[in-house]
């Protein structure tokens, strides 16, 4: 086997390093964010967001996943998508900002939430310069790149959004700061680009409806994703108010910032699998099976232990002003598997070229999603969002499996779910017993616990560690990105 290349190990490592920092920040400063908005505040500040996010797409149509995928195939396509790309967002954005300050107004919303939503939209200005730079960065596979962006614009909302806060703006002063931490961003990533050598700015409005038929796929994908995702905040904040919508939040983001692990691996991934893919297809299913069970053994015994330590985890981080959370929290929790899983699936169905499969089953879950939503959410609340979630969840990732049947025909399904959901149960069992003890000492307990099993039961060995080794290897012969 050939040693992976420089690029790999940069890919790699800035990614991981700026994942943990992100994600370590936010993780500190969501706490903060939640104890200082309170329940209906940081109700308020989510279901703003969460409207915006319901109209996103339209403002992108998928044109940032698919310049991900065809300039990593291509990089000679990269005059012809970069400009255009900037160039369409900008004016799809426009159109955005008017459809989510009208549909606001006509549906009565709050002047505050309106208000909110319309400065929430601002971003997509950003985004739409932002949005086809990332692409390009994880095309050309310059995570470092990726990593540094993300970094400052997490670290400035973390300042500028202290400064509201301690300020008392509320949650208005917290969407001003998070839009300036964008604009930060978005001059970094450029000032980046321009110094790797920028990407040729050719507008060639003749190619837009073509590009933007091509793209549509994805761009059904980006609808279906932000619907299924935002529809139970939105419908919460209608039927049951701030205070409910913030502790249904408060649980569900708790689950985002885990799944910082399958955001890292899949975007390290993504890029260098579309060349294997065209490289040499046969040894795709084995990588896939590696990759799929590693993500598996992360996440089953998050939402074990979360499952079982719940409540305290829920008071140590939110007070208990945030006790209602914890029934959510435990359901929710259990969504986080089934991303690992539906993520990963995803961008391998994609790399197939069958993004139209992946467009057509999201469409179903998030048919189905919004359908139990309506129906349940004004008479069971918080247990309806919470369970509708995982059960979505559940039919995209059936679907899923049954679209690669064939592609995952080899995989040894006993090692992949069987061994670590056997030895996360013991955890778990084991916990529970130890749950009136001190909150740390039981997470320590649980992990050596699930870390000795997995080891007796010969869950992770050296050939896992060559074949997930293979997932980040670029082709032969790869030229450095620049």
């Amino acid at each position: 086997m050939k040693r992976l290349p420089l690029t790999v190990a940069r890919n790699s490592l800035f990614s991981l390093l700026g994942q943990i920092t992100v994600k370590a920040l936010s993780v500190i400063f969501a706490i903060f964010v939640v104890r200082r908005l309170g329940d209906a505040g940081y109700g308020l500040y989510t279901t703003a967001l969460a409207y915006v996010g319901m109209f996103a797409i339209l403002s992108d149509l998928g044109l940032a996943p698919y310049m991900v995928r065809e300039v990593a195939k291509d990089p000679d396509r990269t005059p012809a998508l970069f400009a255009n790309a900037v160039l369409l967002r900008l004016i799809l954005s426009a159109g955005t900002l008017v459809v989510i300050i009208g549909s606001a107004l006509v549906l009565r919303r709050s002047p505050e939430l309106v208000l909110g939503a319309a400065i929430a939209a601002s971003a997509l200005f950003f985004y739409a310069v932002e949005g086809p730079i990332e692409s390009l960065f994880i095309a050309r596979e310059r995570l470092d790149f990726l990593s540094l962006m993300n970094v400052l614009q997490q670290a400035g909302f973390v300042v500028l959004g202290t400064a509201a806060l301690v300020g008392r703006l509320g949650f208005m002063g917290l969407l001003v700061a998070s839009l300036c931490s964008l604009a930060l961003a978005t001059a970094m990533g450029w000032r980046l680009l321009r110094r790797t050598g920028g990407a040729p700015w050719r507008p060639q409005p003749r190619l837009w409806p073509a590009l933007l038929k091509a793209a549509l796929p994805f761009g059904v994908i980006g609808f279906s994703l932000g619907l299924s995702y935002k529809i139970d905040t939105v419908l919460l904040q209608y039927f049951y108010g701030d205070a409910v919508t913030g502790w249904y939040n408060a649980a569900y983001n708790l689950i985002f910032l885990v799944m910082m692990v399958s955001h890292a691996v899949n975007l390290a991934l993504y890029p260098a699998l579309c060349r294997q893919y065209a490289a040499d297809p046969r040894r795709m299913p084995a990588l896939y099976t590696q990759a799929l069970k590693y993500l598996f053994v992360i996440a089953i015994p998050i939402a074990v232990g979360t499952t079982v330590l719940a409540e305290p985890l829920v008071r140590l981080l939110y007070t208990d002003r945030f006790a209602p959370s914890v029934l959510p929290l435990r359901i929710l929790i259990w969504v986080l598997p089934l991303m690992f899983l539906t993520e990963l699936l995803g961008n391998v169905t994609i790399i197939h070229d069958q993004e139209k499969k992946v467009a057509r089953a999201l469409l179903v879950s998030t048919a189905i999603n919004v359908a139990l939503n309506l129906v349940l959410i004004p008479r069971w609340g918080l247990l309806a969002a919470s369970v509708v979630t995982v059960l979505t969840e559940v039919i995209l990732a059936g679907q899923y499996l049954w679209l690669l049947r064939h592609e995952l025909a080899a995989v040894d399904y006993r090692a992949v779910f069987l061994k670590p959901g056997l030895a996360a149960t013991l955890m778990g069992v084991m916990v529970f017993l130890a749950r009136g003890v001190n909150f740390f000492l039981a997470v320590g307990l649980g992990a050596v616990i699930y870390l000795g099993l997995l080891t007796m039961t010969g869950s992770v060995g050296r050939q896992e560690a060559v074949l997930l080794g293979d997932l980040v290897r670029r082709r032969a012969g790869a030229r450095e990105a620049p």
